[in-house]
């Protein structure tokens, strides 16, 4: 689980940031919030986060003084920034400091998961496209799992995942275990909740009906599961950090 430090001065915007992300989807999970720059670093000294959101612009210290300190004490930290001002000037200074993205505020929902699933997880020297899609959103390794219920779970999911009526209950029943019980031996075996889980496994699938450009996103919407197209739409760029759209004419380039 990726730890995120929010840092803003402005509350509202903090817990909008944090209330309205999907963190669980993307494997994060905030560890804690800071109001300045300099709240900031002592912040991150205490919590060593892996990724800290930030905006730009704050009072004591700017977003880029807290980052330049962070980046030279702990490097392999990642940097995104959030900004109100659309100047290239911040942009080419948060790029020289090492920061690893930048996001406009106000930014359409979608986008923050997007930035952070993409920099978490997409490494651009992976030499084949399905490489990059596992990185980007890796699914269990059948071959590591030994519990028998578990492996009855993903072959239901890999069975029914475009079933748009997909019932936990149900495939509790269809195992022969309890809801509840099914529930915690999965995200122990697996790190994720049944529900996550069946989200990118979706997402996965969508991912390879998309590189048919014939096919209409409407229909790969269908096929996976979602019977709302915009809802499939938003939860596929959260994923993949561009719409199915997008994807489909440029791939994850």
């Amino acid at each position: 689980m990726t730890k995120v430090l929010i840092v803003d001065d402005e509350k509202f915007v903090r817990k909008g940031i944090i209330n309205n992300t999907d963190w669980a989807l993307i494997d994060c999970e905030v560890v804690g919030e800071a109001a300045n720059g300099q709240e900031g670093i002592e912040k991150a000294k205490e919590l060593r986060p892996d990724l800290v959101i930030s905006d730009i612009k704050m009072p004591k210290l700017t977003g880029i003084q807290m980052s330049e300190q962070l980046l030279e004490k702990y490097p392999d930290m990642k940097v995104i920034f959030l900004t109100a001002y659309d100047d290239f000037e911040y942009a080419r200074a948060a790029i020289r400091i090492g920061a690893s993205d930048y996001l406009l505020k106000p930014f359409e929902d979608g986008d923050l998961e997007g930035a952070i699933q993409r920099l978490l997880h997409l490494h651009p020297n992976a030499p084949e496209s399905s490489t990059k899609e596992q990185e980007l959103i890796p699914l269990v390794d059948r071959a590591a799992i030994s519990n028998k219920y578990i492996l009855q779970a993903l072959d239901y999911i890999e069975k029914n995942y475009s079933d748009s009526e997909f019932s936990i209950v149900a495939m509790a029943e269809s195992i022969g275990v309890s809801e509840g019980h099914l529930s915690r031996l999965f995200k122990g075996e697996t790190g994720a909740s049944i529900n996550n889980y069946l989200t990118k496994y979706r997402i996965r699938k969508a991912m390879d009906y998309l590189k048919d450009i014939k096919v209409k996103v409407y229909e790969v919407s269908d096929k996976v599961g979602y019977q709302d197209i915009a809802y499939f739409s938003n939860t596929f760029k959260k994923l993949v950090g561009k719409t199915p759209s997008d994807y489909q004419n440029k791939g994850l380039d």
